[in-house]
């Protein structure tokens, strides 16, 4: 999928124009500024797709579970797996890649799906699910505001089954003049 701008100038661009319209820059984020982050909330699903934090979400079935030609009987403990759901190239076009422009035309998505579980799903979907996008926004509001960055060392990714750095992803945060 090209796009004419890459995802941190689209980020940049989205924040830099919040911090414009302000009358006081220095302000804190609104609540109708983080609702004005379109780019932003794609961004945050992108990121809770690739990196999701929870390795596995247990369940019991209830009833037995028919499932491509398997029967899960009922009473049977199950593991779904929310990073191996989230790289399904089935469902993701190129998984594997960062690209906040697949969520571009999905309405948000409030609860679990079938494939989309970073935040749980059913009843047990996680009550923080909220929190954490706002605290995700105003944190990406103020880093790509306030700082700069190089990359210092490591970088190396490593998927067992969560995302991972083995040799940490050093950066050098330069504050913006």
């Amino acid at each position: 999928m090209k796009q004419t701008l890459t995802e941190k100038s689209r980020e940049q661009e989205e924040h830099e124009a919040i911090v414009r319209n302000r009358e006081d820059p220095d302000a804190a984020v609104t609540w109708a500024e983080y609702k004005s982050m379109t780019f932003t909330a794609q961004v945050i699903m992108e990121i809770v797709r690739l990196a999701n934090i929870v390795p596995g979400i247990f369940r019991k079935a209830l009833q037995d579970v028919e499932i491509k030609g398997y029967t899960v009987p009922a009473g049977w403990g199950i593991m779904v797996c929310p990073p191996a759901v989230h790289l399904n190239p089935d469902i993701y076009e190129d998984p594997l890649a960062f690209n906040p422009w697949r969520w571009q035309d999905k309405p948000e998505i409030t609860g679990g799906t079938k494939h989309f579980m970073a935040f749980g799903g059913g009843l047990r979907f996680c009550v923080g699910t909220d929190l954490t996008k706002v605290l995700m926004a105003t944190f990406i509001h103020n880093l790509v505001t306030k700082y700069r960055w190089k990359t210092v060392k490591g970088g190396n990714i490593v998927r067992t089954p969560g995302l991972g750095f083995p040799d940490g992803f050093d950066i050098q945060l330069f504050p913006k003049n």
